[in-house]
């Protein structure tokens, strides 16, 4: 199971996104980061991640 991790950035006021300890982008909004984290943990799962990427 990955590990995802969500920090608020009261100085640039955005949402940091942390997957298995790796910072893997931001967010404006908590929720967006939320969602987009677990969009993200669903495409390495199925294997959707790597076939688009390539």
């Amino acid at each position: 199971m990955y590990r995802k991790e969500i920090i608020y950035d009261p100085e640039t006021h955005d949402f940091a996104m942390y997957l298995d300890d790796e910072l893997v982008g931001f967010a404006r909004t908590y929720q967006e980061a939320e969602v987009t984290l677990d969009q993200l943990v669903f495409e390495l799962m199925s294997g959707q991640y790597f076939r688009e990427a390539a």
